[in-house]
């Protein structure tokens, strides 16, 4: 009976030992461009201190900011499941992706013990001049 359990248990030790498969080419691309923030939370309370945040990720590991600087800050990311690691930067960080819709993308990270999440939307999805931009008559 133990050898009939063993026998029947053996290929699910082997599935289950198998490496993470890798981001399909196309769902890791979806990360890459320059993404600007729309709203940020600190400690789920809605927060003013980060406004006119951007983040833009290139594609070989190119990474840059203008996070906590008013100069632009140039480093590399590297992207492993739903974590993104930045390096090279004033402030290193390790974000967590919490959705990544088309041209919306959610991140998550701890900065100094708060937890802040990013709401942020793709450069130019808005389709348009905000209507404080555009001119009156």
């Amino acid at each position: 009976m133990r050898v009939f359990f063993f026998l029947l248990c053996l290929p699910f030790l082997f599935l289950s030992c198998g490496s993470d498969a890798e981001l399909p080419q196309d769902t890791a691309a979806q990360l890459e461009g320059r993404w600007e923030l729309v709203e940020a939370r600190r400690d789920n309370v809605k927060t003013g201190l980060l406004e006119g945040l951007y983040l833009v990720f290139g594609p070989a590991g190119e990474f840059e900011t203008n996070l906590l600087t008013d100069a632009p800050q140039r480093g590399t990311y590297r992207r492993e499941a739903e974590e993104i690691t930045t390096e090279g930067v004033e402030m290193p960080l390790t974000y967590r992706i919490v959705a990544l819709e088309g041209d919306v993308l959610t991140l998550q990270a701890r900065i100094e013990g708060y937890i802040f999440n990013f709401l942020m939307q793709r450069a130019g999805a808005a389709g348009g001049d905000a209507p404080e931009d555009q001119p009156t008559d």
